[in-house]
């Protein structure tokens, strides 16, 4: 890709110039953002003030299926920029983006502009100064854990922590009872097992139901029953404080005997386009204990993912092996000898479903029937706002060859996946480059890496629910994980045992996150809104 960074610059910059009559932007002290139009191409572009090294745009046009697409950078304009293939003038474009600063990633803001027109202006909430929009916001969000445990666990015996980083600073901070975001230290490794010294950040429920805390960044909420959970302060290789967290594929992790959960969430400042905090429950690696998360913010916004709780931990336990195939049962069994029976279930790329492990195989043939079928026939789809999209197989490569979209493009997966390929969304499914090894790009006239990507993204999501021979069925839940096939049957059982989503596809299916690309379509139980006022994790048992 370097070697194309010149020409590639030079080009760019002269198309950014030609696009600069209609943009519409905002400034913030993030980013700033808009939709230019030259009278023939719309861009999308986004211009971040902040460490950032990727953006993915997820927009809609006309009110169409949403789109979710890598946007590549332009060095000439220095700014991310995506072409909207079919965006004519008086288009009506909804978007937002995901972005890094440094490590963490963000959500933004949504936004809607009008293509070649003034539309609304995309950095101005609809409504300004209603309840909810955020105007109104105190910038203070008050975390809640509560004990449903049916009496399993006192308040004495259920620990948690938040954990995250400082915007201020950029420093790994923990929180203490008051709410302060406190920076994490060495000498904070106080707690001892196993020969080693650990943070003493957790405190226990009886202790404190609740925290109110001011934004931070990439943060985690830690919860364990029976022990604290043990984490690390170090540094990194820079000399940096850093910490280590759980790995449950380490025979050797002190936190393998400990039960424990957590949510994922980040609370951006007041003031920024994207203000307000994103929050998700995961099963992405595992399943701890039932976890339900419920969401509530200024204007009466009032959501609640996860599991209901309807059903207790060892009946998730035991209808997970009834209602698994065989090759899975052994998720939700002791992975290591020295871990009591049912500690956790792990998802299926953490255990045996890794390269060289007893089901590693496991979607093999499956993959090698779709790939033999397609090597004589198309495999025919289209993308909303993409366009229609032809890929079939080189016999003698195994190589994934889609042409067409609006661009007419070319695009390609780079050979048969592995099982292990499929259920992480990686390798051969997360691949920019072409055949000679150098890596797509995208320009205004072909967002080629953002399309390829995106197409391999489809295909992975389709495999792991085994509906790829069918794009007819790709968005629509009834036809996922067909009885007697193989597939990521793992997330299946989330999806089926979650809280029902209530828009779109999703509308009526579990939200859950069961495997890395569970959100094509809609299906993940990710919550955000700008003006939160209350999280609230509350653990089943």
């Amino acid at each position: 890709m370097t070697r194309l960074l010149s020409w590639l610059g030079a080009c760019l910059a002269f198309l950014a110039l030609s696009f600069t009559s209609a943009t519409q932007a905002q400034s913030s002290a993030s980013f700033s953002h808009g939709v230019a139009f030259n009278g023939s191409q719309a861009t999308l572009w986004f211009k971040s003030q902040v460490a950032t090294t990727w953006v993915d745009a997820h927009y809609q046009l006309g009110g169409g299926a949403q789109q979710n697409l890598r946007m590549p950078y332009n060095s000439g304009a220095g700014r991310h920029e995506l072409a909207l293939p079919g965006a004519v003038a008086g288009t009506r474009v909804d978007y937002w983006f995901t972005y890094n600063n440094g490590d963490p990633a963000y959500d933004s803001a949504r936004f809607t502009a009008t293509v070649g027109a003034g539309g609304t202006d995309p950095g101005t909430p609809q409504n300004p100064g209603t309840p909810g929009n955020g105007a109104d916001w105190n910038t203070l969000t008050t975390f809640k854990v509560e004990n449903a445990t049916n009496g399993r666990w006192t308040d004495g015996q259920i620990y948690w922590a938040i954990i995250g980083k400082s915007w201020q600073t950029g420093e790994f901070v923990h929180v203490d009872a008051a709410g302060q975001l406190l920076p994490m230290r060495l000498a904070d490794n106080t707690v001892p097992k196993n020969g080693r010294l650990y943070a003493n950040y957790f405190f226990p429920l009886s202790q404190t139901r609740q925290i109110t805390i001011p934004p931070i960044n990439s943060a985690r909420l830690l919860m364990s029953v029976g022990s604290p959970m043990y984490i690390e302060v170090n540094t990194d290789g820079a000399g940096r404080i850093a910490y280590a967290g759980a790995n449950i594929e380490n025979a050797s992790d002190p936190n393998l005997d400990v039960v424990f959960d957590f949510g994922e969430f980040a609370i951006v400042p007041k003031g920024q386009p994207d203000q307000g905090i994103f929050v998700n429950t995961t099963r992405v690696d595992h399943f701890g204990f039932p976890l339900k998360l419920r969401l509530q913010g200024l204007g009466g916004y009032d959501r609640t993912v996860g599991e209901p709780l309807t059903e207790s931990r060892d009946t998730l336990f035991t209808r997970f092996q009834q209602e698994v195939p065989v090759e899975f049962r052994s998720l939700a069994e002791p992975n290591f000898p020295a871990v009591p029976p049912r500690t956790r279930i792990l998802a299926p790329a953490h255990f045996s479903f890794r390269p060289g492990e007893v089901n590693g195989a496991y979607l093999d043939g499956y993959i090698s029937e779709m790939w033999n079928r397609f090597k004589t026939q198309d495999l025919v789809f289209t993308l909303e706002n993409l366009g229609t999209f032809r890929g079939r197989v080189d016999g003698s490569t195994q190589r994934f060859v889609f042409t067409g979209g609006a661009a007419n493009g070319t695009y390609y997966i780079n050979g048969q996946p592995t099982t292990a390929e499929v259920f992480l969304g990686a390798g051969k499914l997360d691949d920019p480059r072409k055949p000679d090894g150098s890596f797509q790009v995208d320009t205004p006239a072909d967002a080629a890496k953002s399309i390829q990507l995106q197409i391999q993204a489809q295909v992975c999501a389709a495999l792991n629910r085994h509906v790829l021979a069918t794009p007819a069925d790709w968005y629509r839940p009834a036809a996922f994980y067909p009885a007697g096939t193989r597939g990521n049957w793992y997330a299946k059982f989330w999806h089926d045992h979650s809280i029902k989503g209530t828009e779109g596809a999703a509308n009526g299916h579990g939200l859950a996150y069961g495997f890395a690309y569970d959100d094509v379509g809609g299906f993940s139980p990710s919550l955000h809104t700008n003006a939160p006022t209350t999280v609230t994790y509350t653990i089943g048992w």
